[in-house]
């Protein structure tokens, strides 16, 4: 475990008494012992240096200490300021969940489960409980991965209700044909706030979904003849654009 995730209730005090579940993972998992220290993230952000004080039968108790914030922890040139966003058609079983444990680890911003023409699912066959379910992942992956930014899984959308790419932003859909001959470094050769990342389902982008796309200002973008299952191409292109925006500084024009 590279961190361990605070309670949402956690509110910023010297000691945090933590439920059943936590005490189980930390005592019988990772077979933690009294006097452990751990690296501890609030859902602020803010980083903490936690000492293991107790277990009980009410639970673990650890003993907190500011560390700073992840931001200083992790700043690296410019990379950190700019945000990935990861718009994602729906998709059946546990890709979806797959998807959403990937995008945490390589530090997405945020995950949209998006309807499409072609979704395999459609929204109202979501079932309730799926959000509950995909914030233990996204513990469950921060944790493993260490990564500094807390992965939000947004509400649920159509197509036609995606965000219009303002100058500050750029937006960039995978296609499975070549539509246009710009790369994925021209489309990032600037700087930006944002970058949108669509990826459609294993059936495809239909001709509805690309106009929608173009005019909200999507760029199409081609990944080559292979064709890819839903959740590879997202982790695939997750881990391009991400690449990419790391490595800015010795390929961005001048």
């Amino acid at each position: 475990m590279k961190q361990f995730i605070l309670p949402a209730s956690f509110d910023g005090s010297s000691s945090v008494l933590l439920d059943e579940k936590d005490t189980h993972y930390l005592k019988n998992v990772l077979r933690v012992k009294v006097g452990t220290e751990l690296k501890c993230t609030a859902p602020d952000g803010s980083v903490w240096r936690g000492i293991v004080s107790r277990f009980d039968d009410d639970g673990c108790t650890l003993e907190l200490f500011p560390a700073g914030t992840a931001a200083e922890k992790d700043a690296c040139g410019g990379s950190q300021n700019t945000q990935i966003i990861l718009y994602q058609s729906l998709i059946k079983g546990k890709n979806m969940d797959l998807i959403i444990r990937q995008a945490v680890e390589a530090g997405v911003t945020a995950v949209v489960p998006v309807e499409t023409e072609y979704s395999q699912i459609r929204l109202k066959d979501f079932k309730n409980e799926k959000p509950e379910r995909w914030q233990r992942i996204i513990k469950e992956a921060m944790q493993q991965s260490g990564t500094s930014i807390h992965t939000a899984v947004e509400t649920m959308i159509k197509v036609e209700d995606m965000p219009t790419v303002s100058p500050d932003e750029t937006g960039l859909f995978f296609h499975q044909c070549p539509m246009e001959k710009k790369s994925i470094h021209q489309h990032l050769d600037g700087h930006f706030k944002k970058v949108f990342l669509f990826v459609g389902p294993e059936g495809g982008l239909s001709k509805k979904d690309i106009e929608i796309l173009e005019t909200k200002g999507f760029k199409p973008v081609y990944l080559g003849e292979n064709i890819l299952r839903a959740e590879t191409a997202a982790l695939y292109a997750t881990a391009i654009v991400k690449n990419l925006i790391l490595e800015k500084e010795t390929w961005c024009s001048k």
